[in-house]
């Protein structure tokens, strides 16, 4: 019997020695998100600061942040100065030690560009969607703020078919979370507006989302 259970347990190991070390690589990579930690953000309201003045820009919204100052404001930049203008217009800019450390390429002079902000109680980043609207809401951007430090994460070009009463369309149906430092942005929407063409169709929510990811920005499922 001893001897039976010996062989049973060398036929056993020979059989896991010949298991492709491709597959073995592929089936650890198979862990399911329901198995991995996901952190979850929630939407919440900084501190806002009135009457907030930077030279050479209209200050629409201003929040405080810990030690951090971050506007969305709008500037005329070389609007009249030249005949290819690529610096006017709306923008988001953070302010630290009075001075600015970071504003993002400017998106022209939508009627709406405002920021929300999600933060999670597990780590210290923030994520900040300014939505983009005009007649129509039109998607928005995404930055992270980590360490005192702002990163443009990518443009959304996706909204909600769905008229709101306080034109945040996005914004409603935004959920925004987090598994091993990859960041997630979906959808609670039975359907999107695909704002990737010209057309601006609906299409069926089948698990779309963006994903950020090594400083990379990808729209899944679309």
């Amino acid at each position: 019997m001893k001897i039976y259970l010996l062989l049973l347990i060398i036929l056993i190991s020979s059989c896991d020695n010949k298991v492709d070390p491709q597959e073995k690589e592929y089936k650890k990579q198979q862990t399911s998100e329901a198995e991995q930690v996901r952190i979850k953000y929630t939407k919440f309201n900084p501190s806002r600061i009135e009457n907030y003045e930077v030279q050479g820009f209209d200050i629409e919204e201003a929040y405080r942040l810990d030690s951090i100052i971050l506007l969305s404001a709008y500037s005329h930049g070389d609007l009249e100065t030249s005949s290819t203008p690529d610096n006017w217009g709306d923008r988001l800019i953070m302010i630290k030690n009075g001075t600015i450390h970071f504003q993002s390429k400017p998106v022209g002079d939508p009627y709406q560009y405002e920021p929300f902000f999600y933060r999670n109680s597990t780590n210290n980043k923030i994520i900040i969607i300014c939505q983009l609207g005009n007649e129509e809401n039109y998607g928005g951007e995404v930055f992270v703020l980590e360490d005192g430090e702002i990163e443009f994460m990518g443009k959304i070009e996706i909204e909600n078919p769905l008229e709101t009463p306080d034109n945040t369309g996005l914004i409603e149906i935004i959920r925004v979370s987090e598994i091993e430092n990859s960041i997630y942005l979906d959808f609670e929407s039975d359907s999107l507006i695909d704002l990737t063409n010209d057309d601006w169709i609906h299409v069926k929510n089948d698990s779309i989302r963006y994903l950020f990811e090594n400083h990379a920005f990808t729209l899944i499922g679309l």
